[in-house]
């Protein structure tokens, strides 16, 4: 199984949709959780939009502009039953086939500390009952000063030894991660520039013990000032993807003519095997075509992304100025 979370701020901008429509595709999530959505009534039609229509949605409406969180999963092996709902977390029991149920909470802390007193009480009286749990999102601080870079020194403010008390009175271990240390970064320039691993995953001894080949990796920082954050419980093993159609096959003339050449090539057959055959023809005609001549698009996209998380690990490690005013430059990867 896999759950994505991510704080995109603002489900309703523009870049949203595209960029959350590619991470899925990419990682194929059962679960996604998105945070900070700023979304409500009517405009939550929109981000429902974005989402297959097979899968189950469920949203928390967020209070002016501040909050919102969307949950949605794939109808499967996987059974989402949501039993506890707050401007905080979204907390559901998973079900998959005959292993155990286990607990998730879906987090975005708020940034007033005294606000994140109550979720630091309900999740440990739900831990405190002892079901295997997770526990991950946006948890709007962090807990040592090799979790941040840049702006002021760090300190160990109340918040943070706060934070600090309630992972040490309920016993959550920190699950870890693959990819950039921080998670957050202001995007501003120069030495105002400050870098946060804000976002994370946490288990339970009894959810770890359970997926013991559990893997966080933290996703390239794209269209949010957060990066999305994928949680997995299950070894990974290579699946070739069926073939689908591609939308923008139809901005190249050439794949109308290859479509054509296939229905036109003469099959013997009775009328069913003459259909199955043309088909044939025509998926695998459109498959090489798109290797050879138009792929190079998708796996262009693969590769900057691969750029971005490559320069913001290196910009982690380099210092809070990027050798310069904090910027960094893909431009060579596009070109």
């Amino acid at each position: 199984m896999k759950v994505l979370l991510w704080n995109c701020r603002g489900a309703g901008k523009p870049s949203f949709a595209p960029a959350f429509r590619r991470v899925v595709q990419q990682h194929n999530p059962d679960i996604c959780v998105v945070l900070e959505t700023r979304l409500s009534g009517q405009s939550l039609q929109k981000a429902r939009r974005a989402v297959p229509r097979s899968w189950g949605f469920y949203s928390v409406e967020s209070q002016g502009l501040s909050g919102g969180i969307i949950v949605t999963w794939a109808q499967g092996p996987c059974k989402v039953d949501i039993f506890h709902v707050c401007t905080q977390e979204v907390i559901m029991v998973i079900s998959e086939g005959s292993m155990r149920p286990w607990v998730f909470a879906a987090v975005y802390a708020s940034t007033d500390f005294r606000v994140r007193r109550i979720l630091w009480e309900e999740v440990s009286q739900l831990i405190s009952l002892d079901y295997p749990m997770l526990v991950a999102g946006d948890f709007n601080c962090i807990t040592d000063p090799s979790e941040k870079m840049g702006g002021r020194p760090f300190t160990y403010e109340r918040k943070i030894t706060e934070f600090q008390d309630f992972l040490t009175s309920t016993g959550l271990i920190d699950l870890g991660f693959l990819g950039p240390r921080y998670t957050w970064c202001n995007n501003q320039q120069g030495r105002a520039r400050v870098w946060e691993r804000l976002d994370r995953a946490y288990g339970t001894a009894g959810w770890v013990q359970c997926y013991s080949d559990h893997r966080v990796s933290h996703l390239s920082r794209i269209a949010s000032d957060h990066c999305p954050l994928l949680v997995g419980t299950d070894v990974h093993i290579p699946v070739r993807p069926p073939f689908r159609f591609k939308k923008m096959w139809l901005c190249y003339l050439r794949s109308w003519g290859m479509v054509r050449e296939a229905w036109s090539t003469p099959v013997k057959g009775d009328a069913m095997y003459r259909v199955s055959r043309r088909l044939e023809l025509t998926r695998r005609r459109l498959r090489r075509w798109n290797r050879e001549e138009v792929g190079d698009i998708f796996r262009r996209i693969e590769e900057v992304e691969e750029a971005i998380t490559r320069l913001q690990m290196q910009e982690a490690q380099g210092g809070p100025y990027g050798g310069g005013d904090g910027r960094v430059e893909v431009t060579s990867v596009i070109a």
